[in-house]
Parts: structure tokens; sequence; C-alpha cells
């Protein structure tokens, strides 16, 4: 099949990769290749779009270079910045987090669990958003992480950030307050202080970077111990030789990004309204998290009586990509934890499907989708 010819509307498990970012990763790994930790000119020269990239990066999330730190990906700073700070600790320091967290952070907190210490999952409501009352009550003087993601990747839900980093401090100015926002990047502007987020994990390759890199943002003053062992690259806190290729296409998606990004999303929020409103006046469903604030990009959608495999494969079929949820989570075709925890009925948990749109989503792509689902749920009838 011509790829010209395939509908991708998975745009939230990765993202085809910006042409500037390509040139930017193919140039460097052609005229800059050293290892940038090395002494002569071409060591420089990677030193310096490493560091020149570190500048950039920080600015877009109105953060300091030295509070940025290049990993292999969100996964990477999630379990950094979740499992590390417990090292040497006595079993009083607990972690907090939230139901319906990515694998990164769930699995993150679940090793911290088994190792002696206390964490606290704390539900939602029925929309996807976290439930702030027993957020605030799984607060104490013990807490040393708080880690709630910006927005949920499966549904798009935006959780009140803010005003969780606000009750962190209140009860606990010690505790780090770190949010998973691999997803919000994509169409949100992030100002990392602003919001109160004191460490971040970003993705490059949900923004039209490549693959294989990453960001974690760490808030100076806070210091946590090393992931990875063996050298004294990346400010000293990540040993192993320095994707400066992957940093460098990083920052070239992050820079065409950011210079479009008001008129991607307005761009992206009309076709995904027009999608949506097609299938609610074609077909029954349910939009998951319709009536709060969510990523222009995502939509969820429930269908009634249509298991979400069946349906899956058939758009496929029919020219369409889109996935059941967290692509880290697939394989094992078991319902959504998200879904679970937001207590959706068994019935029809396995009815859901994501569809999101992305960077390169063209004006009449909202209309072309809904027509494709409409004709494929039509044709499984």
């Amino acid at each position: 099949m011509n790829k010209n010819d395939y509908i991708y509307l998975d745009h939230a498990a990765t993202t085809p990769m910006r042409q500037v970012a390509f040139e930017a990763y193919k140039k460097t790994e052609m005229d800059a290749y050293a290892n940038s930790s090395g002494g002569h000119a071409l060591s420089r020269k990677a030193k310096n779009i490493l560091e020149e990239s570190r500048e950039f990066i920080a600015s877009c999330f109105g953060a300091a270079p030295n509070e940025i730190t290049f990993t292999s990906g969100g996964t990477e700073a999630d379990n950094w910045i979740i499992k590390t700070p417990f090292i040497d600790k006595d079993s009083s320091a607990e972690l907090t987090t939230t139901q319906i967290e990515h694998e990164a952070v769930l699995a993150s907190a679940e090793n911290v669990n088994s190792k002696g210490f206390n964490v606290n999952f704390v539900s939602c409501d029925g929309e996807g958003v976290t439930n702030i009352d027993e957020f605030k009550k799984s607060i104490n003087p013990n807490t040393l992480v708080a880690s709630v993601m910006y927005a949920n990747n499966e549904t798009g839900v935006v959780q009140p950030i803010q005003e969780m980093s606000k009750i962190v401090k209140d009860i606990n100015p010690n505790a780090l307050f770190h949010s998973d926002v691999v997803q919000a990047v994509a169409t949100k502007k992030l100002n990392f202080h602003n919001l109160g987020i004191e460490s971040a994990a970003i993705s490059g390759h949900k923004i039209g970077g490549p693959k294989g890199i990453g960001v974690m943002f760490l808030k100076t003053g806070y210091k946590i111990p090393s992931f990875l062992h063996g050298g004294k690259q990346e400010l000293e806190r990540r040993a192993g030789t320095v994707n400066v290729s992957g940093v460098a296409g990083l920052a070239a998606a992050l820079k065409e990004q950011q210079n479009n990004l008001e008129k991607d999303v307005e761009l992206i929020e009309n076709e995904k309204t027009i999608f949506e409103n097609y299938l609610k006046e074609n077909i029954e469903l349910r939009v998951v998290g319709e009536n709060v604030e969510r990523l222009c990009h995502i939509s969820n959608i429930q269908f009634k009586d249509i298991n979400s495999e069946t349906l899956m494969v058939a758009l496929d079929l029919n020219g369409m990509g889109v996935s059941r949820g967290s692509a880290c989570a697939s394989g094992a075709q078991k319902p959504s934890h998200v879904l679970e925890a937001m207590k959706v009925d068994e019935q029809v948990i396995n009815n859901h499907l994501r569809f999101s749109f992305g960077w390169n989503t063209q004006k009449g792509d909202g209309e072309k989708c809904a027509e494709i689902v409409e004709k494929t749920i039509k044709e499984l009838s």
C-alpha cells in the first residue's frame, strides 16, 4: 500500500519525523559524528551542537540549560525521576501518583512499592480527572515524590497540574512534583516553572523528532542519583555517549513545532471537532472526556456493540491506522487500565478506540476519516 493512500490517526503513539528534524539528524551524523566528550576539533563541533540545542530546548519550556538532561526518551526520564529518589531512603518515604498514569510511571511506582515504600495510587472520576480531595489526603510530610501526568495519553484529558502542584508544596515543600508531559508537549505550550512542575519527562518522537531521544527536566536545587553509571556525560548525571544527532533532530523538530503551534492547534482542533460531530450524528457512541478539558489531538471514542479490536483491524484493512490505547501497553489484549480507573462498564470497556491527529493533519481530514469509520462500521453490521 502506498503510504500516501494510508490515513494515519495514531500520532499519540508516534509521529512521522519532520523533514527539518531528519535533515538536522543527518547533517549532524555526517558532519559532527565525533564523541561530544572528546578533546579534538570534531568533538568540540559536536559539543557545540549539543549545548546550543540544550539552550534552545530549555528556552522553549521556560527552563535553564542546566535543568535539561538528554535521555533515550520519556520512559527513561519517568523511571529515573520515580525510582532514584528512593535510593538509600528509609521506609517511611512515600510516593503519590494516579491510577491513570502512563505505564512508565505505574511500573516505576510498582518497583518503588516492591522495595517496601508506601505508594498512593489516587483515583479519578468518570471523565478521567484526578480526585483532588483524595490527592490532597495522600500528601504528607513523608511524601518524597508526587507524579501526575499533564494530560492522559489515552483520553487526552488534562489534569489540574497547577492546583495539584500547589497542594503538594503547601503540605510538603520538600517533595518533588513530577509530571509526564510527553503527550501534552505535542499540542501545548508549557512553561514548567509557571506550572509548578519541578521535573518532567519529554519524548522527541511525539513532536516529529527522532525516536530514541528525550529530555528529563529537573528544577535547579534538586539533585537525584544517576540512573546509568559508567561515565560523566550530561552534566555528570547520565553515563553514555550522548546521542548528539538525536538531540539536533529534536531541537529542529521543536523549533518548527513551536513556530507553527498556534496555527497547527487551530487546524487540529477544528478537524477533530468535525470528526467527532460527524460520527455523533451518524453513529451511536460516546466521546470520552467530552465535558472536560482535553488535548486537541486526541479523541477516545466508545462505540456501541462493536469490539475495538475488530474495528481496529477492519479500519486498517480500509486504509486507516488507529489504536486501542497506549502503544507501550499493547500486546496483551486486556482492558485499558485508564478506562478501568474511570470505572467504564465492563460491557463496553473493550469498545474503545483512540484516534489521534498530528502535525501533518490536513484540512478535510476530519470528515474524510469520519466517513471511513462510518463505512467500516456499516460493513461490520
